[in-house]
Order: structure tokens, then sequence, then C-alpha cells
């Protein structure tokens, strides 16, 4: 019961961002002494500051509380075929360390478990980062994860099956390790401190290489029976269309994800480009470019619609690499998704196309630690305070 008052406690403090002992105790309703006992222990071990007084017509003024942003730092690491990207934060999601390392991690788990064993220290030591004030660490992988488990169970990027990955590394590093999709981690991301922040009911759809999905339904994110639920760049939605690297047919991603956008544009223009140029194209209004770009965006649009219409979510999210690809492409999503949902639920659901920056994913992994410290879940189960700051 103390772990999930403390965590309530954090989290009020992180949403408010400054908060006195009062309010603290009005909206956790908890009692005055158990706010009084619960913060004096954040204050004495650092994960809570005490600041500014507050003015008060009557009595002694009350005293302030926020997050101490620098008391503790959560790593993460974004593994890909042939690189991981790690980066380090603080409790705030802010970063303050990123790198990038060569390693081939494709076809072989042990080489991952090696490389991000070796990661997380170098970025320690070039951070400056003490052990003890590390968290945790979250890993992002594109697949099908069990989460509860530390678990890769099958992804098609890396060719991997069911491989261990959180409990080899918690041993090897001797610090807590989470390990969830990818597209998920953004997710938590979203929710914990971007535009999912006090939403119940929203999606992340990430497009680049691939397209994902993450749900969150009632405030949790939804993974269905084996961890799959999110799979959406993986919808059959033309059963002759091209080849999928999943080895099917017709798959969403396909066709609109940015190499197959790019493969066509580079089909029209007889000519192989690149990422960069297929976006320089795109800003400069190429005609053969603009068309891909708007026809890849009706396709996206049309399979989003009906995301909307079965979900009805509040909020769409949409993120990764491909948001690069800029006006062409999601203003024709946009506007398929408003005309094409059922009823008004196109009409009503808030779209937002975020900025993209390099190590995004990594940070959504380290949300996955961060998490730990504010999140209060029933459905999951208790969440306690990472050992490292408990005092």
């Amino acid at each position: 019961m103390r772990d999930l008052n403390t965590n309530l406690v954090v989290n009020l403090i992180k949403t408010a961002r400054s908060i006195s002992r009062a309010d603290l105790a009005r909206r956790s309703e908890l009692s005055p002494a158990t706010i009084s006992n619960i913060t004096g222990r954040l204050v004495r071990v650092g994960i809570v500051s005490q600041g500014a007084i507050q003015p008060s017509k009557a009595g002694r003024p009350p005293v302030l509380l926020s997050l101490n942003e620098q008391a503790g730092y959560a790593v993460g690491i974004k593994l890909k075929e042939q690189a991981l990207t790690t980066v380090i934060t603080d409790l705030a999601a802010r970063v303050i360390y990123t790198a990038e390392s060569k390693a081939p991690l494709a076809g072989d788990p042990s080489a991952a478990t090696r490389a991000v064993a070796q990661a997380v220290r170098q970025a320690l030591r070039a951070a400056h980062v003490v052990r003890k004030r590390v968290l945790g660490v979250g890993i992002g992988v594109g697949g099908l994860i069990d989460a509860a488990e530390g678990i890769c169970r099958y992804s098609h990027i890396l060719n991997w099956r069911d491989v261990p990955l959180r409990d080899p590394l918690a041993d090897e590093l001797q610090i807590p390790v989470w390990v969830d999709n990818d597209v998920n981690c953004l997710t938590v991301a979203e929710k914990w401190f971007g535009a999912g922040v006090g939403l119940k009911h929203f999606l992340t759809v990430t497009v680049g290489r691939g397209v994902g999905l993450g749900i969150v339904v009632n405030g949790e994110i939804f993974r269905g029976a084996l961890g799959g639920a999110g799979e959406f760049g993986h919808v059959i939605v033309s059963p002759d269309g091209p080849l999928c690297h999943c080895g099917r047919s017709g798959c969403l991603e396909a066709m609109v994800s940015e190499p197959a956008l790019r493969a066509k544009a580079s089909l029209l223009l007889g000519r192989p480009i690149s990422s960069q140029e297929l976006v320089a194209l795109a800003e400069a209004g190429q005609p053969a470019v603009v068309g891909v770009l708007e026809e890849g965006g009706r396709q996206l649009g049309l399979a989003l619609a009906n995301l909307v219409t079965l979900l009805s979510p509040e909020r769409l999210i949409v993120s990764g690499e491909g948001t690069r690809l800029g006006a062409p492409f999601f203003s024709v999503m946009e506007e398929v998704v408003r005309e094409k949902a059922f009823a008004n639920m196109g009409a009503n659901v808030d779209i937002v196309v975020q900025p993209w920056g390099d190590d995004a994913w990594a940070v959504g992994a380290a949300t996955l630690v961060l998490r730990e410290l504010f999140s209060l879940s029933v459905s999951e189960g208790p969440r306690s305070l990472p050992q490292s700051l408990a005092g």
C-alpha cells in the first residue's frame, strides 16, 4: 500500500509541477499525515524538492513541492538490424546524452546482449552518471514482444524468435530492464510526456520504414492476447498488391511506408532516389513525387479512418521518420480520415502530426523506465519506487 501511495503522490507532483502538501492530500484523498510521511521521505532521498512558499491569508504559508528532475536517470535503447541508438534521460524525459553505435544484431541475439551492455556502460561513463542514480534500462524492439516476461517472441526485422532480453541484461548490468515493442515505447512516451497526457483513449501511428500502431484504451496500453496488437502495417489492404518484407502481399506497409513511396517515386523518375531527395523533391513540388505522396496519404487515410471507426479515439497521434514527408502526404491523409470515418467520428477526432527527432525511438524506450516511477495501474499491478531511489 505504501508503494501505491508513493507512486500516486509522485505522479501528482509531476503532473502539477508545483503543489502544496494540502493540495496533495486533497487530490490524492490521503490523510495529511500520510502525505507528510511520503513527501518527507521523497524530500530526504532527493526525488522531491521544496521550493517557493505559497502566499496564505491565514496560518502557516504552505511550501510548494516539485519533482527534482535530476534525481535519477533512465537509459533507453532502440535496437535496429545493424545498429542501436542509446539515450540517457532525466526524470522529465529530457535527453542528456545520445549515441549511435554499429552492431550486427539481425540473426544474432547474443551480439545484441553484448552490444546493449557495452552501450549502457559507455553511455554512463560519457554522461558522468553514477550507476546508483540509474532507475533502469528500457529497450524498444520492432516485433511481437512479451513485455511481461521481457522476451522478443518474433521480429522479422531482426530475424529473432523467442529471444529473452530482460533477464540476461538485468543479470549482466545489475540494473532493472524493461522491454517492449518500439511503437508501444513511443506510445508510453506520448502518454506520460507528450500529446497523450491526460487522455484515456488515443492511438499512436508511426510511419517510416514501417507502419506501426500503439493503442491506449482506458488509459492503458492494449496489447492483445499474444502481445501483437498494433501490427497495423501488416493489415492486408490489397491482396494483389506488392510483396511485403514479412513475406505476404498487399500489406499496408508495402503500400505507404517511406521505402515503398520512395520505390514508386524512383520508378516514375527513372532513377533511384534517397529518402532525403524524396523529401526535397516533395518540398519543391515535383509533380511525380507529389502524386506518389498524395496517393500514399490517401491509402493511409482510408486505413486510419477504419481505425477511428473501430476504436473511436480522442486523439490520433502520427509519429515516426515519415512525418518528414510533409503536407502532400499528411494533408491528404487527414482529409480522408475526416471524410471516410463513420458518422462524425472523423470530424471529432483530434489529429496531431508530431515533429520527429532521430533519437525519438530510444527516448520512447527510456520512458518504459520512467513509467515505473510515475504509474499507478491496477490492471498491471502495483508499481513500486525503484530501489535505487527508495532510500
